[in-house]
């Protein structure tokens, strides 16, 4: 009996571990493919980048998913940061930043450069951020403030608004 309740719990274990590395496969997956629904205004510069501020929560994929693969016509350069300072020019931002006011400061200097910002954060949306990206039991879940991508100057396709389980718009859900 013992046994069977010892595998039981690994084999849980296991597909909680498996349930969450398919997650994060996902999530490297759809930062590029969001661009494609998404409206930058026009920037000088020879590749779409990137950037993660803080944690990098996939180790080496984004990397190796993204080498030698194009967005916008652009060869793709993925960034890692742990600063404001150091974000510099980006089309996406992924946010795994803990801290309210830092987050707060990101996304108000991504405003000001027209950066789509992606967060898996709870509140992420509602604290202004552009793309709140979830799994509710194993299922996408979409929460996009429609308000402040405006305020970014980046136009979302309305493919991926209708898709979202929530549009923040006009300050409402």
């Amino acid at each position: 009996m013992k046994k069977v309740l010892t595998i039981l719990l690994f084999t849980g274990m296991f597909m909680q571990l498996l349930a969450v590395n398919q997650e994060r496969d996902l999530q490297a997956v759809f930062l590029g493919r969001f661009a494609k629904f998404i409206d930058w205004p026009q920037k000088e510069k020879d590749y779409f980048i990137i950037t993660l501020i803080d944690e990098n929560p996939f180790e080496n994929l984004l990397d190796n998913l993204y080498k030698d693969k194009t967005i916008h016509k652009k060869p793709i350069k993925i960034r890692y940061v742990t600063k404001l300072e150091d974000i510099k020019k980006t089309d996406i931002l992924f946010i795994t930043l803990d801290n309210p006011k830092e987050v707060e400061k990101v996304i108000a200097y991504a405003q000001q450069n027209s950066i789509l910002t992606i967060s898996e954060k709870r509140g992420f949306a509602q604290r202004g951020g552009i793309i709140q990206l979830n799994f509710v039991m194993q299922k996408t879940h979409l929460v996009i403030n429609y308000d402040s991508a405006v305020k970014s100057n980046i136009k979302i396709s309305s493919i991926l608004l209708s898709i979202a389980q929530n549009v923040i718009k006009g300050g409402v859900q």
